[in-house]
């Protein structure tokens, strides 16, 4: 028995040594490539085309669903140019739009996604392209995750941008919710925090008994002067009737 277990130890400090870099040029794999971040509370998991979900212990707090076709469902971030009414996502997921150039990198502890789209220009003359490089981490210390998306304009032109996150919250069990959706979302309460635009999210308690989640999501802008903040917690306010989130309203 403690040879098995020297073994093992030993096997295990091989492989922790031997964490590889895993690089993938298309979203499009036979089946999708995941990654998993985790400080053993909350959980994070992304795939290679940037569809995923997120967990806290045995709560969801992110809605998915397994569906390796599709896998639309997650924590996304849309971009849109002003002038052009162009709109793309810092990875393929959730607009489906064909970058000129894609990258998801899995790494240990982290999962990044780089892109470059063009805006009516020829590609790779650098006249009207973004780049966009996203880096996806979960805190060792606190149970939160940080998305930090860097978008660099290689075109002559000042241009404005809007950027949005969306996610649908949940704060229950994964089956609970797939069992019951619509009936889950009538206990999803959300407010605005000020001075510091955040959204607050909480589940009301069905009894006495039951504590009730809490979640907060934030964006914090750096390097860029940023407009008036706004806000949409109506999933279908956002997205449109007949319309999907590869093309919300």
């Amino acid at each position: 028995f403690s040879h098995t277990a020297e073994l093992a130890d030993a096997r295990s400090t091989e492989a922790a040594a031997e964490m590889p870099i895993r690089v993938f040029t298309t979203p499009d794999t036979p089946i999708p490539e995941v990654q998993l971040l985790s400080n053993g509370r909350y959980h994070v998991m992304v795939t290679n085309a940037g569809g995923g979900y997120s967990r806290w212990n045995d709560l969801a707090v992110t809605r998915w669903r397994e569906d390796g076709l599709r896998d639309n469902r997650g924590s996304f971030c849309y971009i849109r140019e002003v002038a052009s009414g162009t709109v793309w996502s810092t990875a393929f997921q959730p607009t489906l739009r064909r970058a000129d150039h894609y990258e998801a990198i899995f790494s240990e502890g982290r999962a990044e996604f780089r892109r470059r789209d063009s805006l009516g220009s020829v590609p790779g003359s650098g006249e009207g392209e973004f780049e966009t490089y996203t880096e996806i981490v979960v805190s060792p210390e606190d149970d939160i995750e940080l998305r930090r998306v860097r978008i660099t304009n290689d075109s002559r032109t000042r241009r404005v941008i809007e950027v949005t996150s969306y996610a649908e919250v949940v704060l229950a069990p994964p089956a609970a919710d797939a069992l019951h959706p619509a009936f889950s979302n009538l206990f999803v309460q959300t407010e605005v925090l000020h001075p510091q635009p955040a959204i607050l999210c909480t589940r009301r308690p069905r009894s006495r008994d039951e504590h009730s989640p809490w979640m907060f999501h934030l964006m914090v802008v750096r390097g860029a002067d940023c407009g008036a903040v706004s806000y949409e917690t109506d999933r279908m306010r956002f997205i449109g009737r007949g319309r999907t989130v590869a093309a919300p309203e």
